[in-house]
């Protein structure tokens, strides 16, 4: 029999065999591909909103869907290879009697190796599978607004597939050869092997490359922005990556100082780095990817909540309508869906900057006025109405505004006193990218108003008429307008409005109720908290398994000298402790730099027009990290205690 197929065979049966470590390697490749293919539907799917199709990706977006496979890649290999590693060591005596039948070592590489891309094609297949089916849970939850049609770029899906299978390869690497190099004889016996020579250069490489990391992080933002923050983090990571085995190394002169349970756990981890050091960069390498992405994330929701700006009154309503054959199949459409809703008509002149709602020449209406130096985001350009539409507008009855329209005034707002309380409209458009004036009427009457209903101009009726007759220019029906003095829209009443709207537009924001900020970064916390807790779960649990299957004798030694049974499952909740604090303290530290450095490029600009200007904005979220840091491995330490447990399986020591 080839030997490649004698070791799928010995690979299909140990995996069904040990259905739980089986399942713990399968989570540990298949969860970070599945979120690798979730989060690329959804970004399709959300440029599926906006293009018919999506368009291929820029050379800043390879680069960084390049370094996130890079990255997957490296917490696959950290996650399964102490887990594969736990499986060689649990079929130590297999193997052994592999080689002692005749087996070279190569035939024990390929069965380690074979382990490895059996166990990594299942996962890379069920990792797409639940990432497929997570993008299409979330798209289907969403209220429509953020995401179009359901697109699958398969080309990305199919290389993570690649990558998860592959990585599931790389990761057997290591423990294929110490399969190759294993000694038969004390495998056979029982006896532990003495723990490989430390590489030296690993440290100093590892220190050179997050002193690198830090420099392009803080130097990279000016040049490359949220590009040179990325770099800057992912050398931060693998050379703490490097780092870790002398930082778990250096840990154990700790160990004097502790009680007895966490002294000996973390010699035993100090003493056993090949086991530990891998799942403390697992623990590392997901908590500072963690780290920056919420210090990022927290900062610029805090600047979206600081640049916010409300587009009507908090209350009122404003249903955008489809101009044309559609219009007046649209309004019954509201008026069916919200029986009784009191609306106003809002109809409107064209803008020098609002859209085209005229065929051919797209002529605009502008008035001459010194504007002030701050602008403002406009829901409507200029509005053709009195009293009522200025009521639904600013929110509240202004006498003064409410007058002047009353006496046939234009009033203009965002301006300027006007001298003589006149104003000149000019009619113009574009063509061969050049201005043309079509009309001009001079004296026409206006004040200056205040406050900011957020559009440029309120005309009264009967200067309207004059100017669409001397001017040619379109006065439509483009809104219906809900003052919340006469109604406020329930949240009901806005998803019947908006089903009602996307059978007759395509317009996803059609309907607009005011209701200020609501955006929470609440979920984004807990998503954040969940992915961390799970990596670092996932990582404890393997390298705890990994130690409570060497340090049987050790257990027992400690029974025969008269420790108590609880002694034991101390020393595993010593070890997840160890463990999970190492790595999460580690990650927290490793991912600040970059998350802090990253506030710069993603803040320091104003996103919306007429927001007040301000600096770099930073929030770091203490309380997510707090969890993370001790919440975390409270939570690790007790799940190990209970999964791998502290009694002793009977053994007998064996003599070197």
């Amino acid at each position: 029999m080839n030997r490649y197929a004698f070791a799928l065979r010995m690979a299909r049966q140990d995996a069904l065999r040990s259905k739980g470590r089986t399942a713990l390697v399968l989570s540990m490749i298949g969860l970070p591909i599945g979120a690798v293919v979730a989060l690329a539907v959804l970004y399709r799917t959300a440029d599926a909103r906006f293009e018919g199709e999506p368009g291929s990706a820029s050379g800043a977006e390879s680069a960084v869907l390049a370094m996130i496979f890079a990255m997957v890649v490296l917490e696959v290999v950290l996650l399964a290879g102490p887990a594969l590693l736990m499986d060689v060591r649990r079929r130590r005596r297999d193997l052994a009697l592999v080689a002692a039948s005749g087996g070279a070592g190569r035939h024990l590489r390929a069965v380690v190796l074979t382990s490895g891309l059996f166990l990594g094609g299942i996962a890379a297949v069920g990792g797409a599978g639940l990432g497929l089916a997570a993008a299409a849970v979330v798209r289907a939850a969403s209220d429509g607004d953020d995401y179009g049609p359901l697109t699958v770029p398969w080309t990305v899906v199919l290389a993570t597939m690649l990558v998860g299978a592959g990585s599931g390869v790389l990761a057997a690497l290591v423990p294929a050869r110490q399969a190759g190099r294993m000694d038969v004889v004390a495998a056979l016996a029982g006896r532990r092997e003495p723990p490989g020579p430390a590489r030296r250069g690993l440290p100093i490489a590892g220190g050179v490359l997050v002193l690198a990391g830090v420099a392009a992080t803080l130097e990279g933002i000016r040049v490359l922005r949220e590009f040179g923050a990325a770099l800057g983090a992912a050398a931060i990571i693998i050379g703490l990556v490097l780092a870790c085995p002398w930082i778990v190394g250096a840990t154990g002169r700790l160990a004097p100082r502790l009680p007895l349970p966490l002294r000996l756990a973390v010699r035993d981890g100090a003493r056993n780095r090949a086991r530990t050091a891998p799942a403390v960069a697992a623990i590392m390498a997901a908590v500072a990817a963690v780290t920056a992405l919420a210090i990022g994330s927290a900062s610029d929701y805090r600047q979206r909540q600081v640049e916010y700006q409300a587009q009507l009154p908090h209350g009122s309503a404003l249903i955008r309508l489809p101009q044309g054959r559609g219009q007046e199949a649209a309004e019954t459409a509201v008026r069916r869906a919200v029986p009784g809703l009191p609306v106003v008509p809002m109809r409107t002149l064209p803008g020098s900057t609002g859209y085209c709602l005229a065929e051919g020449d797209c002529r605009s209406l502008s008035f001459a006025a010194e504007r002030t130096g701050r602008g403002s985001n406009e829901i409507l350009q200029i509005v053709v109405g009195g009293s009522r539409e200025a009521r639904m507008l600013l929110g509240r009855d202004d006498p003064a505004v409410a007058s002047a329209l009353d006496a046939g005034k234009i009033a203009l707002f965002g301006v300027r006193p006007l001298a003589g309380e006149f104003t000149t409209a000019k009619v113009t458009y574009w063509k061969d990218d050049q201005e043309h004036t079509t009309a001009t009427i001079k004296d026409l009457p206006a004040v200056a108003a205040q406050g900011d209903p957020r559009v440029r101009a309120i005309v009264p009726p009967k200067i309207a008429e004059r100017l669409v007759a001397k001017t040619g220019v379109p006065a439509q029906t483009e809104a219906l307008g809900v003052d919340r003095a006469d109604h406020r829209v329930t949240k009901a009443e806005e998803a019947r409005l908006k089903r009602a709207m996307a059978a007759n537009t395509q317009d996803g924001s059609a309907v607009y109720v005011e209701r200020g900020f609501t955006e929470s970064f609440g979920n984004v916390t807990l998503l954040l908290g969940a992915v961390a807790a799970v990596l670092a779960l996932g990582a404890t649990l393997i390298a705890t398994g990994l130690a409570a299957a060497d340090a049987r004798p050790d257990l027992a030694t400690l029974r025969a000298v008269g420790a108590r049974p609880r002694t034991g499952r101390l020393l595993t909740m010593g070890r997840g402790a160890y463990i999970a604090v190492l790595g999460c303290w580690l990650g927290i530290a490793g991912g600040l730099v970059p998350g802090l450095a990253v506030t710069r490029p993603l803040t320091d600009s104003l996103d919306e027009a007429g927001a007040p200007p301000h600096g770099t904005i930073t929030d770091v979220p203490w309380l997510l990290l707090l969890a993370i840091g001790i919440g975390v491995p409270l939570v690790a330490a007790c799940a190990a205690a209970v999964v791998t447990g502290g009694r002793p399986t009977p053994t007998r020591r064996e003599a070197a």
